[in-house]
């Protein structure tokens, strides 16, 4: 895949997938549960306006509504899985906790989308063999790092 935008920080991790998904109406994130939900969540939130759901590992039958609320976004009452994109999270190509490539694209074939775009950490995607093997129109790559201090 080619680079078309450098983000750096939170912010250019919000603003970079708003560009993303700015002419969708509905966005339907894919995700493991648990460690990716956060992650649906804090994406959505430039977004909040739209139509917003997140599927729990490849359980369609369990997709949830993504609402605001005083408190931010959670997620609400059951709804459909279809959507305009549909956004896979990078925990789905972790092992012990995601899914083999091939489950994620029988599970693509079960839930309407016109776009399909990856949102992953460390170069997951690129790592497990998705990029190669699934249909990903932009997949959204970003690097953490840090350190931990204390006062000596």
């Amino acid at each position: 895949m080619q680079t078309v935008q450098e983000i750096k920080g939170l912010g250019g991790l919000l603003n970079g997938f708003r560009d993303l998904v700015k002419d969708d109406a509905k966005i339907t994130f894919v995700g493991s549960p648990g460690f990716c939900t956060p992650f649906a969540l804090f994406l959505g939130y430039p977004v909040k306006d739209r139509e917003l759901a997140f599927v729990p590992g490849l359980q369609v039958d369990k997709a949830r509504r993504i609402t605001p609320t005083e408190y931010g976004l959670e997620l609400g009452e059951p709804t459909s899985a279809d959507a305009d994109v549909v956004v896979v999270l990078g925990g789905m190509a972790m092992p012990k906790i995601g899914c083999s490539v091939q489950e994620m694209k029988e599970f693509l074939g079960k839930v309407k989308h016109k776009k399909l775009i990856g949102v992953c950490f460390m170069g997951i995607f690129d790592k497990a063999g998705w990029c190669a093997n699934l249909e990903f129109d932009q997949v959204m790559n970003a690097v953490i790092e840090g350190d931990i201090s204390r006062k000596d």
